[in-house]
């Protein structure tokens, strides 16, 4: 592991838990940290060890010193780490094929759906029809039967 590459992991393992600018603070300490040593950058990253256990150890730090506010702040760096890396307009985007054959599939559940309603519906009127017609013709009968 080289200085970017120990940089590098400690910006992404703090990004998202912490604010963006607290991030930019802390990579730029260990930057300089680097440039004003007189160890060379292999001795360095050994005595600083995993920059992951540093970035946990920043976090934990941070949250301590929010105290109850320590979620919101987090949730607050997680936003501001998610509009940072959106997708720019246009870009990893669902591509309107794959939009499309899903409003087809949704579309063909519905039809289906409602033609299934149809079917019963149609089937307890059909069924109920001749008993219908027979309580009619019952009811016809009695009233002529009574004149």
């Amino acid at each position: 592991m080289d200085k970017a590459e120990f940089l590098s992991v400690l910006r992404e393992s703090l990004e998202g838990y912490i604010p963006m600018e607290e991030v930019e603070h802390n990579v730029n300490f260990y930057r300089n940290y680097f440039k004003e040593s007189d160890l060379s950058e292999k001795d360095m990253i050994e005595e600083l060890g995993d920059p992951r256990l540093i970035a946990r150890t920043i976090i934990d730090a941070y949250k301590a010193s929010k105290g109850p506010m320590a979620d919101y702040y987090e949730k607050q760096a997680r936003s501001e780490y998610s509009r940072e890396n959106a997708a720019p307009e246009g870009k990893g985007k669902t591509p309107f094929i794959f939009r499309a054959v899903a409003w087809v599939c949704v579309l063909a559940v519905a039809l289906a759906v409602l033609f299934l309603l149809a079917r019963i519906v149609g089937f307890i009127i059909f069924s109920l029809l001749p008993v219908l017609l027979v309580i009619f013709l019952v009811k016809l009968v009695f009233d002529y039967l009574k004149r």
